[in-house]
């Protein structure tokens, strides 16, 4: 264990060697593009605090290997706040950002699908009758459901009778769910977490169209840019693998699924607009917009009749 954390702390050393400390100014930058945006009218104000260069966990239990970057808190208006990543090599361009607020994101620039369900992570007893969180593919994929239960077919949801947290579970019980210690904080009283791979919620999903009789395309494969903004123009959220940073804990990193509900340009760079069901903010319809390069894998859902 010793030589490991040696050899990360090693990484970590030439990797802050390569940072450009003039580009901790690129934030200031960054934000005011972001909040020249007609739809951030209201934060035209915002200031950037605590900005600080974050390096990835040393000896994370699941390292991602990802590189340093700038990161600060975003302080708006009546007391509102944020969160802005951007790298801290090259042009130090923007990483990913967040607003604490509810937006209609719609611009030449981008746009929203707005009315998605946001759900938290939550814990649940494990088999030990010690909590373990619920985990982020079936609680990202009960968002996406509850959408379409809501816009189009109500059996799926089971009329309205169940709750979200009876969704995720049901959901989760189609899964083959891994658990994981939780060695590194991700959670405040180190709750065990749970994963499942993208392809047996591909499974899980199919069942479920099957069972409530609906007429669904599913699809998956590797995760395009091109393909996500289609869905988005449909008004179709997408379930998406990740490797990202947990937002307000940026020193440690993941793969995730999320719901994928938006895209944007800003900074010259490609965004996606997320539902992060690991990402606890005062409003649910907040977006954690994040730079495409960090997507892996894209599921869709599209009637049959949007083929």
């Amino acid at each position: 264990m010793k030589v490991r954390t040696l050899f990360y702390f090693l990484i970590v050393t030439i990797q802050l060697a390569g940072a450009t400390p003039k580009l901790r100014e690129r934030g200031t930058s960054i934000l005011r593009e972001i909040v020249s945006q007609p739809w951030v009218k209201s934060w035209k104000s915002a200031t950037l605090k605590n900005i600080r260069l974050i390096s990835e966990k040393p000896d994370l239990h699941q390292p991602l290997n990802l590189p340093p970057v700038w990161s600060a808190l975003i302080s708006g208006p009546n007391g509102a706040s944020g969160h802005l990543i951007w790298d801290s090599i090259g042009e130090g361009r923007l990483v990913e950002f967040s607003l604490d607020d509810k937006f209609e994101v719609k611009g030449e620039s981008g746009q929203a699908i707005s009315g998605v369900p946001s759900f938290q992570q939550f814990p649940i007893p494990g088999r030990d009758l010690k909590p373990i969180a619920s985990g982020c593919v079936p609680t990202a994929a009960a968002s996406v459901v509850s959408y379409w239960a809501s816009q189009k077919y109500p059996s799926w949801g089971d009329h309205g009778k169940n709750s979200p947290k009876d969704l995720v579970l049901r959901l989760r019980s189609k899964l083959k769910m891994t658990p994981f210690p939780d060695i590194d904080g991700f959670t405040a009283n180190r709750m065990a977490l749970a994963g499942a791979y993208p392809s047996e919620l591909l499974k899980a999903l199919k069942a479920e169209t099957v069972a409530y009789n609906l007429p669904i395309q599913i699809g998956f494969g590797r995760f395009t840019f091109s393909l996500f903004k289609k869905e988005i123009d449909n008004s179709r959220p997408t379930l998406l693998s990740c490797l990202v940073r947990v937002a307000y804990k940026p020193q440690l990193s993941w793969p995730h699924q999320v719901v994928g509900v938006g895209y944007y340009e800003i900074d010259d760079v490609k965004l996606v607009g997320v539902m992060d069901n690991f990402f606890p903010t005062n409003h649910k319809e907040t977006i954690r917009w994040i730079r495409q390069d960090a997507f892996r894998s894209i599921l869709t859902l599209r009637p049959s009749e949007e083929e």
